[in-house]
């Protein structure tokens, strides 16, 4: 029996590891349990949401893909693109799909996608991903859902701060919603998920934007039958995402394609 291997990346906007680590996320413990994970990768030196994705999705650092803050002034996306567009030019026939409720993230950095839309709530989003997973086959799927970032500007970004976890926890049932749906797949038996968890910068009092550690250390969980067990050592860091799902994807890296990031967490 065939077996398609295919990859879940979700991230979650301004959510601290220490935090994540507090609140109540049964979903994302077992994915750790059944993963790689590390509380101390990083981001880069700007830390705002612009900069953050666009680490995330290009597997490139601010020097290439050009993007230091949330005007995205000066990017290089047509050199650096998002990943999915990698994808295509390695296999045309993979199936990619971003639904996001922050927008520039589709509006802004994707691009190559089958599928992409943008949402109010993070309820939406995981709401939407369920539909998805049921009806379609994505090779690899983006979500992201931002209102733990909303709640880190309002409540605090701490590990003791109630409203902030409260919202880590909400994310975290979210979460739980799409992978209940993608394994009730009716194709799940022969499909080898990867299942990739991270941010996009962390937080401190009610901001962040500042190159310090509070700001920069962020979490990776990566998880699924391809994954290997415990910490990943060295720490990772944001730019290793690309790099990791396609490696399980099979998906050849070009040097000319400039990544930053390494393959992490995988066996």
């Amino acid at each position: 029996m065939s077996v398609r291997k295919r990859a879940l990346i979700i991230g979650i906007d301004g959510c601290r590891p220490d935090a994540r680590a507090a609140a109540h996320t049964p979903y994302m413990d077992a994915l750790i349990a059944e993963g790689a994970y590390s509380d101390l990768a990083q981001t880069g030196e700007h830390t705002d949401s612009a900069p953050g994705w666009s680490h995330l999705l290009t597997g490139v650092w601010h020097s290439k893909h050009g993007v230091r803050d949330n005007s995205f002034g000066g990017s290089r996306f047509d050199e650096y693109p998002h990943f999915f567009r990698r994808l295509k030019e390695w296999r045309s026939d993979l199936i990619t799909a971003s639904l996001v409720n922050w927008e520039p993230i589709n509006g802004a950095i994707l691009s190559h996608a089958d599928f992409a839309q943008s949402f109010p709530s993070d309820a939406e989003v995981a709401e939407a991903a369920a539909r998805y997973l049921s009806a379609a086959s994505p090779d690899a799927l983006f979500l992201q859902f931002d209102e733990v970032d909303s709640a880190g500007h309002k409540h605090g970004y701490a590990a003791d701060s109630p409203g902030y976890l409260a919202s880590i926890a909400q994310t975290d049932a979210q979460i739980g919603q799409v992978l209940n749906a993608m394994r009730s797949r009716r194709a799940f038996s022969r499909e080898n998920w990867l299942v990739v968890v991270s941010t996009d910068h962390g937080g401190s009092e009610r901001g962040h934007g500042r190159n310090v550690p509070e700001h920069r250390t962020i979490f990776l969980i990566v998880s699924g039958e391809a994954a290997a067990r415990g910490e990943i050592l060295p720490a990772p860091q944001i730019v290793d995402v690309p790099a990791t799902v396609a490696a399980h994807l099979g998906v050849e890296v070009a040097p000319a394609w400039g990544w930053e990031g390494r393959p992490v967490g995988l066996r």
